[in-house]
């Protein structure tokens, strides 16, 4: 049996880790030693952390991100009245045709405040519309036509700590609430992370020898491996939660994601060095009475991830924590009896103070689909891992490729420039310097850029740059000025990434540009 595999199937005998009070206490088998590479973690001046929430079962991304002025969208959901009304939308403040489900109304502040990104129509080419095959995909970041069975964190994580497990970290590196590990938080060797359930009991170290050089024998041997992992990490799990924090804001009863993420919250302000937690929230496979289901399952993730954000100002958190959606799929554009059917491409969601609001692509084409009616996407996922691992994590492109990703892909300035601690990086004079969001945007035939703060005696630029990283305008600023006008008739209808620059510091903004 490879041992990645017998992980995989052990989650009730060593894996998983109460978090109730009241449990014995057990003791710590190994701590870093001088020069290991544990010893970084320690003290690594980077302790973001990643909150990646999935949405199990394919999100209908049509009726999340509306596209509310597309007749095309109505025309295809009209039998079943399965479109959300123009007049129920919400709409976003920087696009004429985009807008949030009337459930996510709670994000609307965050949006404004440029805390929410959207990034819309991303999935991977040759799209499997198996919730099994896809979630595989997704959660590995392997291509579509790769079985791999380790995941991109894991996988991530293993080339950043080598000598793990012989030496363990304090705490550990991911923590998914649940009974098991996904694909995610597995390595090619060995699980990365720890799954934390409410559980009554902890299994202990076994009293005697395993039999070596049998099959029964490597499986408790490898059993107490991971017993003794689970000793450490629930020890310093443990110890967080007994320090009696209280959350900063009352989260909305009976919200099952709420809860989950009034525990990471307290972890995190207890001082827990976990730097990714993972939550599952099932129920998006909407194939019947979508509109009911949606609608509450948009409302508790609103609810729960707004609390979230507050607690975490609250608590001085909100620089270096950010959350993060998946989901295995979207769906069709056609309703299809009160529901829709297996999709393509859907957005994806990044929230935080840390996160460059706003929209990352253009409203999707229902009139350009592939397949049996699926949205094209325009971002591959792995797009997304990349930026997160290059930019909040600040990990080198060759730790990124290969290994936790198949190959390069293009990152999006998804995060705000920021030094390990997830702080801007500005010199004391480009402090107070701002770039504003451009108006009209999206724009047709041109634009107006406010700009702030530009600090005398600094050299300032605006660049103008197309998501794939090719610079297609640039124009210093001097002190002073407080707006650029740009004729957009000389770009191609898409999204453009608009970066102001002075010294070390860097305002970054999104930009569309329609016909």
């Amino acid at each position: 049996m490879k041992r990645r595999t017998f992980i995989q199937r052990v989650g009730a005998t060593g894996i998983v880790l109460p978090i109730a009070m009241g449990f014995p206490r057990m003791r710590a088998f190994a701590k870093p030693v001088p020069n290991s590479h544990f010893m970084g973690l320690l003290g690594a001046s980077n302790d973001n952390v990643m909150v990646m929430i999935r949405l199990a079962g394919g999100n209908d991304g049509l009726n999340t991100i509306v596209p509310y002025t597309d007749s095309t969208y109505y025309n295809a959901r009209a039998g079943d009245s399965l479109g959300i009304a123009e007049k129920d939308v919400i709409k976003l403040p920087d696009s004429a045709a985009l807008g949030l489900h009337p459930s996510l109304q709670p994000l609307a502040e965050l949006y404004t405040e440029k805390k929410f990104a959207i990034v819309e129509s991303v999935g991977y080419p040759s799209q499997n519309l198996s919730h099994f095959r896809s979630t595989d995909i997704w959660l590995s970041g392997s291509d579509w036509n790769v079985y791999d069975n380790a995941g991109w964190y894991g996988k991530y994580l293993e080339k950043v700590y080598p000598d793990y497990p012989g030496v363990l970290p304090s705490d550990p590196f991911a923590i998914e609430l649940g009974t098991y590990l996904s694909t995610t938080l597995i390595g090619e060797e060995n699980n990365m992370g720890v799954a934390v359930a409410d559980l009554s009991y902890i299994p202990g170290q076994p009293d005697s020898d395993p039999v070596r050089g049998t099959h029964a024998g490597d499986e408790e041997a490898y059993v107490r491996e991971i017993a003794r992992q689970s000793n450490v990490f629930s020890n310093s799990i443990l110890n967080a939660a007994g320090r009696q924090l209280t959350n900063k804001v009352t989260y909305p009863a009976g919200n099952v994601l709420g809860t989950a993420l009034a525990s990471i919250a307290r972890l995190i302000a207890a001082g827990l060095k976990t730097q990714m937690y993972i939550v599952n929230i099932g129920g998006y496979d909407t194939h019947s009475n979508q509109l009911d289901a949606q609608a509450t399952l948009h409302k508790t993730f609103a609810d729960a991830v707004k609390a979230f954000q507050r607690d975490l100002e609250g608590f001085g958190l909100d620089k270096r924590v950010c959350t993060m959606t998946v989901s295995e799929f979207g769906r069709r554009v056609a309703s299809n009896g009160g529901g829709t059917d297996h999709g393509s491409a859907a957005p994806l969601f990044v929230i935080g103070t840390n996160v460059n609001g706003g929209i990352f692509g253009t409203p999707p084409n229902l009139t350009d689909l592939e397949g049996p009616g699926n949205i094209k996407m325009q971002f591959d996922f792995r797009q997304i891992y990349a930026s997160v691992l290059g930019q909040w994590y600040a990990a080198p492109e060759e730790m990124i490729q290969p290994g936790p990703l198949p190959r390069h892909f293009d990152q999006l300035p998804i995060f705000k420039a920021s030094s390990p601690t997830g702080v801007d990086y500005a010199n004391e004079a480009a402090a107070g310097m701002t770039l504003g969001q451009n108006y009209p945007n999206p724009a047709s035939n041109g634009t107006t850029f406010p700009i702030t703060g530009v600090p005398s005696g600094v050299a300032a630029r605006l660049a103008i740059h197309t998501l794939e990283g090719r610079e297609v305008f640039a124009q210093d600023i001097p002190s002073g000025q407080s707006s650029i006008y740009f004729d957009t008739r000389v770009l191609a209808p898409g999204s453009y990434i608009t970066t102001l620059t002075a010294g070390t510091a860097r305002r970054t903004r999104s930009m569309t540009v329609v016909r």
